[in-house]
């Protein structure tokens, strides 16, 4: 068995799209000192996230909402589109708490957390959507 399949915490690649560098260098160095991640992709917009989620094939994408050119809402329904499984965490301010909702329910994110947000929501979101995705491939088959 591969290091990977052991550790798909540690070895799992993430892409955050969020406008603003600051929250995403935050958002990675909080996985990264909770030992979660080895390649981590960046997107400033929702266009970039689509394009970047083509390219690299995320295991989770943390999407902020409030983005320019296209917003997290329609970029999660066009990752969505591309890969009915992706893995997205929609990061949104408690505002559009009602906006993040409809993205999980009708956008098929799978999760949400709400800024401002502290790491342990960020790490557990993440951690849930990894652990639950490998639950799932490693579950025996029922016929």
């Amino acid at each position: 068995m591969s290091i990977r399949a052991n550790n798909p915490l540690r070895f799992c690649k993430i892409l955050i799209a969020d406008d603003s560098a600051f929250f995403r260098s935050s958002v990675k160095k909080i996985l990264t000192e909770a030992n979660i991640g080895s390649r981590f992709y960046e997107a400033n917009d929702g266009q970039e996230a689509v394009s970047k989620y083509v390219q690299f094939k995320p295991d989770v994408t943390i999407m902020d909402i409030i983005m320019p050119n296209i917003d997290g809402v329609k970029a999660t329904m066009a990752i969505k589109h591309h890969d009915p499984n992706a893995k997205i965490i929609v990061i949104s301010a408690k505002e559009n708490k009602e906006t993040v909702e409809d993205v999980v329910n009708k956008g098929g994110a799978k999760d949400y957390v709400l800024k401002p947000c502290d790491s342990s929501a960020i790490v557990m979101a993440v951690s849930k959507q990894v652990v639950v995705s490998r639950l799932k491939k490693s579950a025996p088959k029922l016929k």
